[in-house]
This record gives structure tokens, C-alpha cells and sequence, in this order.
């Protein structure tokens, strides 16, 4: 992998680069790796796997089980103290993110806060509410944002025991239009989370230019990324094999094809360049796929079901701070080095 941190994202931010052109290099490389037809491989927008586009509000069961893997996942981390330690170190999942929690809450001090979830997800925002208001930060609301209309009756469950009557608050739309809601108390600090892999998803200068829209200075974020580590790639490939994440990618394929039963999953490991203009300059996307056999003579068609980018922590940090609007704070990374809990605060 070229060192990314040589390359100037501020450009994507200035360039129009957009979550399409950044698709459509993500199935480029998967068509120069797999030497397959690029006229063969289907991208579908990120937000349709979460969402009807024609009745926004309508849930399914397709879009109810996509959640709840996401819990699962999360519960399996959260609950498992073997997931993320090491023989040379034993701190799990759950430890890295217990001590990232306590540097936010000393970073909070006795500023009232909103947390403000990008991608709501019941089990680490419970951990994390709880430990806040057990240090004794002021959370005086949550909102929820997702796209996916099935999250919002299980995060009021989950937060509404926790604060106040009025301290639930919700949207239903794209993380990128909050930047236009009025969606924070005033005379508070924002702490924004974005957990899972929902990042990877994008271009680091999207997100970035995405959080300096919702942020306003002293503003925290947390995040979480899993890495290309010393352990090397494996436990990349394990996470991406687990029952949860192939029934993830059968749900997306059901979506776009519903009448298909049998396809072959497959996972793939490929390097995309996060400047055209420097295409020797490449990160690591993680890449599912469902690859459908048509029964003709046509090649199969691959659906790409979820693509994420890989980091290693060094260049996570770089590319976080490329823009200059943000600055990490800390890290807390698990014991086996594989997946890293960054605190930044906007500038």
C-alpha cells in the first residue's frame, strides 16, 4: 500500500468528488483485480440497502434484519473479551472502547453535551450513554440519524431510560443533510459518533467535509475503523466470512434481485486510489460481493454488496487531521491492533 498520507484530500473536498465517483473507483479496481467486465459489476447506492426510495418511511423485513445484524454484530464484540485481544495484549473490543469513552468524558468536562449518533446502533450507544452520565458528563439529548426507518423505536428504548422525557430526538435522512437541520440544543457540546463500518464507505475528504458542516469548534467525534494492522489481513477476511456478514450481503442482493436464490459470496481485498490524479497512490477497500451466474453466455454479474476502506492507524490519524478542521485527540486501539476508537475535536 502507498503511504496515503502523501496524498492532498483537501482536493477531493474542492473537486466535487462525490460518493458516486468514489463507487466507480472501488469497481474499477474490482474489475482490474478479478479481470472481469467493469459492464458486469453493479455498485448500488449506499443508502438503498437502507431504505425504500419510494416510501421513505415504510419499513420491511428485509430493512428491520438489516439492523438488527448490525446489533448482533456489536452485541458479539461488546459481549466476546477474546474479540480484539491478543496473547501479547489482552485488551478486548470492549476495553478499547470503555477507555475512549472515559476521554471523552474528561474532554466534556462539565459542558453540557448532545450526543449525536451518525447510524444509530443500540449496543455500543447504551455502553456509551451509561458510562457517560457514570462519569458524570450532562447528556441532555440524543438524536439518532439513519436513513434506515427500522433504528428508531429500538434507540428510543435504549436511550429514552436514560435521560430525560424530552432527551430522544430522531431523523430519518442522509448523514450528509444534517448539516442543514437544526438538530442540536443550543448552549451545548456535540459529540458525534460514527461506529461500525459506515465510514470506510466513503472518501475520507467526503466525511471529513461532511463533519465540518455538522460540527462547531470544541465539537467531538468519535469513531471506529477496523485496520490493516501487523497482524496482517486475516482477521479482515474472518470478519467479512462470519454468518451475520454473509446473510448482510444476501439481504442486499434480495433487494436489487429478488426472484435470485443462488449466487456464490465472495470477498475481496483490492487497492482504489483516493486521488485520480494519483492513481499510484492507493488505500485497501475490503469488498463483498454476490456474483450471479445468468445461465447464459454472458459473464456473471457481481453486485457489490459493501466495500470498506482499510487504514493503518498511522494513516487513519493523517487523514482525519488532511484538511485541517479536525485534530485527533486520542486513540484507544484493541489489544490485537485491528480496530482503533480515534477522538478528534473540530477546530
Amino acid at each position: 500500500m502507498q503511504n496515503v498520507g502523501e496524498v492532498d484530500v483537501r482536493d477531493g473536498a474542492t473537486s466535487g468528488l462525490s460518493t458516486p465517483g468514489f463507487s466507480e473507483a472501488v469497481r474499477k479496481s474490482l474489475a482490474d483485480a478479478l479481470g472481469a467486465p467493469l459492464d458486469r459489476i453493479f455498485i448500488p447506492a449506499n443508502s438503498d440497502k437502507y431504505h425504500d426510495s419510494q416510501e421513505l418511511q415504510a419499513s420491511d423485513s428485509s430493512l428491520a434484519r438489516i439492523f438488527d445484524i448490525m446489533r448482533e454484530l456489536n452485541e458479539r464484540g461488546m459481549t466476546d473479551p477474546t474479540v480484539g485481544s491478543s496473547t501479547r495484549n489482552g485488551r478486548s473490543l470492549r476495553d478499547a472502547l470503555d477507555l475512549a469513552v472515559a476521554d471523552i468524558a474528561r474532554a466534556a468536562g462539565e459542558t453540557p453535551v448532545q450526543y449525536t449518533e451518525l447510524g444509530p446502533e443500540p449496543v455500543k450507544t447504551g455502553l456509551i450513554v451509561r458510562a457517560l452520565l457514570d462519569r458524570g458528563v450532562d447528556v441532555r439529548r440524543y438524536h439518532g440519524v439513519d436513513i434506515n426507518p427500522a433504528s428508531c423505536e429500538t434507540m428510543r428504548q435504549t436511550v429514552s431510560p436514560l435521560l430525560s422525557p424530552a432527551g430522544f430526538t430522531y431523523s430519518q435522512m442522509l448523514f450528509e443533510e444534517l448539516g442543514d437541520a437544526k438538530h442540536r440544543l443550543p448552549g451545548v457540546r456535540n459529540i458525534v459518533t460514527m461506529l461500525g463500518f459506515e465510514e470506510g464507505n466513503e472518501h475520507p475528504a467526503v466525511v471529513n467535509s461532511m463533519l465540518e458542516r455538522i460540527m462547531q469548534p470544541g465539537d467531538l467525534f468519535l469513531s471506529e475503523m477496523q485496520l490493516l494492522s501487523e497482524c496482517g489481513w486475516q482477521h479482515i477476511y474472518a470478519f467479512y466470512q462470519t454468518d451475520l456478514m454473509r446473510e448482510f450481503s444476501q439481504l442486499v442482493l434480495r433487494r436489487r434481485h429478488p426472484g435470485i436464490t443462488d449466487s456464490d459470496y465472495g470477498v475481496f481485498l483490492v487497492p482504489v486510489p483516493l486521488d485520480p490524479a494519483r492513481p499510484e497512490q492507493t488505500v485497501m477497500a475490503a469488498v463483498t460481493a454476490e456474483i450471479v451466474h445468468t445461465g447464459t453466455s454472458e459473464a456473471p454479474e457481481i453486485l457489490v454488496t459493501n466495500y470498506c476502506l482499510k487504514f493503518t492507524v498511522q494513516d487513519y490519524r493523517r487523514l482525519r487531521e488532511a484538511a485541517g478542521s479536525l485534530k485527533v485527540l486520542d486513540e484507544r486501539s484493541s489489544g490485537d491492533g485491528t480496530v482503533v476508537f480515534q477522538i478528534s475535536q473540530r477546530l
